[in-house]
């Protein structure tokens, strides 16, 4: 059978459909633009094969090896990947839409614009790995090693990251609307440009996070750490951050805009320039925060902690201030 299939591909034909060549060693062959659909080449040798821009529709390669191989620009939809060794693969462009790629091995693979549209990625090692502007919306990454990977714009909305890691992972400018991180350690982590409306981060810490710029509106960061973050020029508007901890935050120019926050600790904070129009601040705890220049405008502060000094340079119209609060 491998025979023929080399003399079939070498004789010019590229729809090879159905092809059976489960255990076969076909290493460092090359099939470029071929069509493998519903091929079945499981437990095979493949490493190093060229197989760029084939198409594999609901092709099964489960526990084969791959390493090496060139899939560039491959269409690998419906596929079974499962156990499958992609080490140093090339799958640039690759298209692995609703495949499932549970435990395999992608150390060193080349994923760069790649999609894993609703894939099954659970336990995949993608540690280090470049995933820059990779799609995985809606791919299950159940305990997945994201840990120190590039996911700068990435496309993350509805994924699955139960248990993944995601220690040193960059983020800056990914697509995670709607997803739900609550409880999540995201300390220290660059989200600058982040698009996360929508979402859920309750108890989660953002302790020491790059958050500047990031939107964020409609999202719920109820009990969440962020001492020391970044969040300068971010997009709160009408989001819940009741009880969250802000401790010496830089939030220049934030928009708290409608935004629940009562009980929030704003303690030491920099809040220059910060909009807080029509938010509800009850409770919150401005000690030694600068609020200059921000706009409080229809806010409740009822019986929030800060100074008749602090409010000196502020924007004030129509804010319901402490009860027998009098400006100095």
């Amino acid at each position: 059978m491998k025979k023929q299939l080399l003399t079939a591909y070498r004789q010019g034909d590229r729809h090879l459909h159905n092809t059976q060549v489960t255990g076969f060693n076909l290493s460092g062959e090359a099939f470029k633009q071929a069509d493998f659909s519903y091929s079945d080449f499981a437990h095979s040798y493949l490493d190093r094969t060229n197989f760029s821009h084939c198409q594999f529709h609901q092709a099964n390669f489960e526990q084969a090896s791959l390493f090496g191989s060139n899939l560039s620009y491959a269409k690998l939809q419906h596929c079974n990947l499962q156990q499958v060794n992609l080490t140093k693969a090339n799958l640039q462009g690759a298209r692995l839409d609703h495949s499932n790629l549970n435990q395999t091995q992608l150390s060193g693979a080349l994923l760069h614009w790649a999609s894993f549209y609703q894939a099954q990625m659970r336990d995949v090692n993608l540690c280090g790995a470049n995933l820059q502007g990779i799609n995985f919306r809606g791919a299950d990454l159940t305990n997945a090693n994201l840990s120190w990977s590039n996911l700068s714009r990435a496309k993350l909305s509805g994924a699955i990251l139960d248990g993944a890691n995601l220690d040193g992972a960059r983020l800056r400018a990914a697509y995670m609307n709607a997803l739900d991180l609550s409880l999540r350690n995201l300390e220290g982590l660059d989200l600058q440009d982040i698009i996360f409306n929508g979402g859920l981060c309750n108890r989660a810490h953002l302790v020491g996070s790059n958050l500047s710029n990031a939107h964020l509106r409609l999202t719920k960061f109820v009990d969440t750490i962020f001492d020391r973050a970044n969040l300068c020029g971010a997009d709160f508007r009408e989001g819940t951050l009741q009880r969250a901890s802000l401790k010496s935050v830089r939030a220049i120019a934030t928009n708290f805009g409608q935004s629940v926050l009562c009980q929030a600790n704003f303690l030491g904070a920099n809040l220059q320039e910060a909009n807080f129009y029509g938010a509800d601040l009850r409770e919150a705890n401005f000690r030694d925060a600068n609020l200059q220049g921000a706009n409080l405008t229809a806010a409740n502060l009822t019986n929030a902690q800060l100074t008749p000094q602090q409010l000196k340079t502020c924007i004030i119209s129509k804010t319901q201030l402490p009860t027998a609060f009098a400006l100095a």
